[in-house]
Formats: structure tokens, C-alpha cells, sequence
């Protein structure tokens, strides 16, 4: 009978999605068997290794292992070695559909509050304050006839830039690999004078940390806003809030970090910018999700079709 390996176990992953994932493997006819810590390499060999993000998949790991396939329940894959995979012809997927739809309204709830400064308008309600005398100075915007950068048109990117379109937003596309009909695509020092808003959707090669440093955002126009769901090398943060305290940028929303968790948050939290607990792709039935997502990669494995969201 051939196995499945799970190696890992992601903290908000209860013993019933354990199970439910067990029994997507059993329907398949294929064994199943839980390895939680990722500190210690597996030693027994399985036919489909199925990690989270804490595993570094290495050549090392795919020889002892020696898995016919690897699915990672993540939407990135920088923990996996494209390399060793193809030089040892073991097929790479991703589950990216099971955060997709949490991601894309957390970004677009962001540039939403953002825009229209609604923390701005929260705050002194607070405290008691009627504020609508504020409103011509705040000058809050819409999404409709504001122009909006999507950093990264995958399988997140390529939805919230047709979400925003749909909304009335001028999108602009910024993505070398990726050609998105109906969406304009410049490249990002094109792009940035010309922004309200930008929105960062991308992987992260080696070739885009640090993508979106002081100087990119410097080239933001005066109360832009700046939104990170992706990933945390991408995107300066200390950089970006200190812009949105010196009143350059109108405001922040970052999810992701480089250090996580990421020890500034109390000295930059403010009504301007929004920071939140790499929680973006995150709903109370993510567990559900990925299982599915799992369940589709094993049975097009185990059927010989197309294999889905395959990365090497």
C-alpha cells in the first residue's frame, strides 16, 4: 500500500483536520501517518510527503525520504528545494486556493480603511467626538477612480486586481512573469509616481527581497497607501511607517513580517497603521480548506492526471 507522510503541524491545525486528512488519504487507499515535530527528520521512507512551511524540504530530506511527490499546505514554497526537487524528478505543489479568498478580502478591507481613513474617524469616536468637521481635511478617497498597484498577479493578485477593477479602481498591474488580460502592466518604477494605493501579492525569488525598500516608497506619491499580505522580505516596514508618521504616506497595513513575530509592533501600532499577526489567510475553517486542497493534489497523483499548483 503505498503512504502518506504529514510532516508537521501547523498551530492552528486541530486533531479534527488531522483526521479529516487522514481520511482523504484512507478514500485513496493510501496509508497515512502524522510526524508533528519538525525538528526531527523523518527516518521512515513515504510514497507522498505532505509538509507545512516550519520543514525545509532539502535534498536530504527527499533522499531519505524518498517521496514520489511533496505538497507543501501553503501557498509559498520558499521552505522547499526547487533544485533538489527537479534533479530528482520529485513533483512540487502548493495549496494556494486555501488562503486565497481570506488574503484577498483582508487586502482589499485594508485599502478600503485606508483610503477612506475610517481609523482616522474611529478614534475620536472613542473618546466621545463627533468628527464630521474633519472629513474635508482627512479627504478620505474611494476605491472607485483611485489608481492602485497590485505587486504580484498569481493566484492572490490576479483576484484582487479583478475585485478592485470591478469596484471602479484604475489597476496597474506589476508582474514581469505574469500577463493578466484587462489589467494595464507597468513595471514598479513606472508605476509608483502614479499610485493612490499598492498592494503586494508576490512570491519572493531571491531576485525580490527587499523589493519595496525606503527608496521605492519614497517615489509613492504624497498619501499613498501601502499594503502587505505577501510576504514579509518584500517590503521595508520600518521604512513605510516611519513615511506614513512623517505624513508622506496616508497609511500601512502589514501582515506579514521579516522577523516574525516582529518586535516593533508596539512602537509603530497607531489609528494610520494597521499591523496584524501574519492572520490574513486565516478563517476559522482554514484546517477545512487545506484539506481540501491536499485531497485534490493526492487524487490527481493517484488518478496520473495534471498535477494542480505544481511549483517543480
Amino acid at each position: 500500500m503505498r503512504s502518506v507522510l504529514r510532516w508537521g503541524r501547523s498551530a492552528y491545525e486541530t486533531d479534527v483536520d488531522m483526521a479529516r486528512e487522514e481520511s482523504v488519504a484512507r478514500s485513496l487507499g493510501l496509508a497515512w501517518a502524522l510526524r508533528p515535530r519538525v525538528d526531527l527528520m523523518p527516518t521512515e521512507r513515504a510514497n507522498a510527503l505532505v509538509v507545512t512551511s516550519k520543514v525545509s524540504v532539502t535534498g536530504d530530506v527527499l533522499d531519505v525520504v524518498k517521496p514520489s511527490i511533496v505538497i507543501t499546505t501553503t501557498s509559498g514554497y520558499e521552505h522547499m528545494d526547487l533544485d533538489a526537487h527537479r534533479a530528482r524528478g520529485i513533483p512540487a505543489l502548493r495549496c494556494p486556493l486555501a488562503r486565497r479568498d481570506a488574503v484577498v478580502e483582508h487586502a482589499i478591507e485594508a485599502l478600503i480603511r485606508l483610503l477612506r481613513r475610517l481609523p482616522e474617524q474611529e478614534a475620536p469616536a472613542e473618546e466621545g467626538h463627533w468628527a464630521r468637521g474633519d472629513l474635508p481635511r482627512l479627504a478620505p478617497r474611494g476605491i472607485a477612480r483611485s489608481t492602485i498597484g497590485v505587486v504580484g498577479l498569481g493566484v492572490i493578485g490576479s483576484k484582487v486586481a479583478s475585485l478592485l477593477t470591478a469596484m471602479g479602481a484604475r489597476v496597474i498591474g506589476i508582474d514581469p512573469y505574469v500577463d493578466q488580460p484587462g489589467i494595464e502592466q507597468m513595471s514598479l518604477r513606472e508605476a509608483l509616481p502614479l499610485l493612490d494605493a499598492l498592494t503586494v501579492h508576490a512570491s519572493v525569488p531571491d531576485t525580490a527581497r527587499g523589493l519595496i525598500g525606503a527608496e521605492e516608497l519614497e517615489a509613492l506619491p504624497r498619501g499613498a497607501v501601502v499594503v502587505n499580505t505577501a510576504r514579509g522580505d518584500l517590503l521595508d516596514p520600518v521604512a513605510a511607517a516611519e513615511l506614513v508618521q512623517d505624513g508622506r504616506l496616508r497609511g500601512l497595513a502589514v501582515d506579514v513580517f521579516p522577523k516574525e513575530p516582529w518586535p516593533h509592533l508596539q512602537a509603530y501600532a497607531s489609528p494610520n497603521i494597521l499591523l496584524t499577526p501574519h492572520a490574513s489567510g486565516y478563517t476559522h475553517d482554514l484546517g477545512e480548506r487545506v484539506a481540501a486542497d491536499v485531497k485534490a493534489a493526492l487524487t490527481a497523483w493517484v488518478k496520473r492526471e495534471e498535477l494542480p499548483w505544481r511549483v517543480a
